[in-house]
């Protein structure tokens, strides 16, 4: 077992914070051909690593900076900005790290793997099954072999984040049915990773299948599943993460509206104005492009703070107030999504045909955003917003709220 540290490791969080900007602007110039190309970002998954972004959530008494869930969406969002696909593929990432910090996990399991976070270890995650009624079946399975060794066998048909990672994080069941899950290294033997993800968007989230083959895993490196009975904050975490890659989406529309209209963007023949920064309907799309990503942004980090004052207040076993938070979250990721597709539609406003040339690539985020929001239908975020405000019924515990 990994001993506890309580020195910092890679700075506070602002020192981390604050490297972040040179690795945005840096996936931001090379966005446009990275999407149209289909190129895997690993120098950058490496930049974020070496600048201990990656563990900002890691509590101070293992090596880690004690951020909040704000100081980690704040960063998603500027990752988003400028790369989505980037932001997306560490969701898995953060998302263990917040579970580690749930009632669901056991302190030998945050000594376990907290410190290795802390060290820069990037985790991706292989959950969903080819089969199975829901996406959150599963038919890989962790068996004792004759020696009682327990191997994992399985074929997953996405994976997002694994082709960056170090460690993922596998759904399994047992010999009794049990859900369970499994940390295991990418190169053990017996992982295969495949690049085969094949959407329309997020298209270099490093998403593809991962199949297991008689690989050995350690009794420490396994983990019970919860239930699933109730309502826990790490999972409300990751559909806010959803919202936070779609604000950065958003930011970067408006960025790229910015540039179009100064560098590029010529008046329509019958404009009211002799160039396109002064055309007034220009203006205006660029205006509401802006408004949406600001309030994407807002809404974001005002449910950052809900999910924030759960853990801070030892709330996480109070069904009220995780009811309340996933309420908050199913309401911000409702509107952040709409209006980032509202604005990624917005865009073709400021330019005309143009503004659709394939060197651009602007069309990158709709499509993007368009994947983002397919992860869960935006139509029972607001079902069950209506009726947890007119008949107090809980979201469902399914871990998708």
């Amino acid at each position: 077992m990994t001993a506890v540290r309580s020195e910092p490791r890679g700075g506070s969080v602002t020192d981390r914070l604050g490297r972040l900007p040179g690795i945005v602007a840096e996936l931001r110039r090379g966005d446009a051909a990275a999407d149209r190309d289909r190129v895997l970002q690993y120098d950058a998954v490496e930049q974020l690593r070496a600048s201990g972004v990656l563990g900002l959530r890691v509590p101070s008494r293992y090596g880690g900076p004690g951020g909040g869930i704000r100081d980690v969406l704040s960063a998603v969002i500027d990752i988003a900005r400028g790369n989505s696909n980037v932001a997306q593929a560490l969701r898995a990432h953060y998302g263990y790290a917040e579970r580690l910090l749930s009632n669901r996990a056991t302190e030998a399991e945050r000594r376990e793997w907290f410190p290795r976070i802390a060290d820069g270890v990037v985790l991706g995650n292989a959950i969903t099954d080819v089969g199975g009624r829901t996406s959150g079946s599963s038919e890989t399975t962790l068996l004792a072999d004759e020696h009682g060794v327990l191997r994992l066998n399985g074929y997953k048909f996405y994976s997002t984040g694994t082709l960056y990672a170090d460690l993922i994080a596998v759904s399994a069941v047992d010999a009794q049915g049990r859900d369970l899950q499994a940390i295991v290294p990418v190169d053990r033997a017996g992982v295969e990773l495949y690049d085969d993800w094949d959407g329309f968007g997020q298209r270099t989230t490093a998403s593809g299948g991962t199949r297991f083959t008689d690989v050995e895993v350690h009794p420490v490196e396994v983990t019970t599943v919860s239930d699933g009975a109730h309502l826990g904050h790490s999972t409300t975490f990751l559909q806010l993460y959803l919202a936070a890659v779609a604000a950065g989406i958003a930011q970067a529309v408006a960025d790229d509206a910015v540039d179009y209209v100064r560098q590029r963007a010529r008046p329509a023949a019958h404009s009211l104005a002799d160039t396109a920064v002064e055309d007034p309907f220009v203006l205006q799309a660029v205006g509401e492009i802006a408004a949406a990503a600001s309030a994407a942004h807002t809404l974001v980090l005002a449910a950052a703070d809900t999910l924030d004052s759960v853990v801070d207040g030892g709330r996480q076993d109070d069904p009220d107030a995780l009811a309340a938070a996933a309420v908050a979250v199913a309401k911000a990721q409702l509107v952040a999504e709409r209006l980032t597709l509202t604005a990624a539609e917005r865009v073709f406003d400021t330019g005309g045909a143009s503004a659709t040339a394939r060197a651009l690539n602007l069309d990158r985020h709709w499509r993007n955003a368009r994947t983002l929001a397919s992860h869960n239908p935006l139509d029972y975020k607001a079902y069950a917003a209506g009726n947890y405000a007119v008949n107090g019924v809980y979201p469902p515990a399914n871990g998708y709220f």
